[in-house]
């Protein structure tokens, strides 16, 4: 009889680890194609901005319209897009406890040469997908070394916008933020 129970509880427990592993699967599949669209998006507007008005033509544009950009795609998309930094720019984007945890993970993961590969959490009422941000080499215009990669103007030009800007001094491949896409789990 306790055989019996063991090997019951044993194929429950498959079925719920196989489910699991469809949505993980799901979730992951998801966030990856918005996390892209998204980064996509934004960056596609950026360099038009750079094009039509230069490094601060994109300053401008990204702290107009960075917000209603990722508002328009999470109402697309039914889910909350958000872009998050341990050494934000916006403090709208300062990373709460848990990304801040999924940055130094992610940050530990790049520098200890393993493959990033994006995480979920369960939180509440909702499965939260982070994938890491990491520094090219053009993102250093805007969050590299002041006077260095970063020009006089374009600092300038940063600390009008944002007075309180904490995300310069990265270099090349360097975990920068986390994209952080929540969904709601149904029931």
């Amino acid at each position: 009889m306790l055989l019996f129970f063991a090997a019951l509880i044993s194929c429950n427990s498959k079925k719920t680890l196989q489910s699991y592993s469809q949505l993980d699967t799901t979730y992951i599949s998801r966030g990856n194609t918005i996390a892209k669209l998204s980064f996509e998006t934004l960056s596609g507007e950026l360099q038009k901005a750079m094009q039509q008005g230069g490094i601060d033509s994109a300053l401008h544009y990204c702290n107009l319209n960075a917000y209603p950009l990722t508002d328009s795609l999470s109402v697309v998309h039914k889910a909350s897009i958000k872009r998050m930094s341990n050494k934000a720019r916006n403090p709208k984007n300062k990373a709460d406890e848990l990304a801040t945890f999924m940055i130094k993970g992610f940050g530990n993961d790049l520098n200890e040469g393993n493959t990033l590969t994006p995480k979920l959490v369960l939180k509440d009422d909702s499965v939260l997908f982070f994938k890491p941000i990491i520094t090219q080499p053009i993102c250093l215009t805007c969050h590299g070394t002041p006077g260095k990669e970063v020009a006089f103007s374009t600092d300038a030009t940063i600390q009008k916008l944002y007075p309180t800007d904490k995300a310069v001094g990265y270099a090349t491949n360097q975990v920068r933020g986390v994209w952080r896409i929540a969904f709601k789990v149904k029931n």
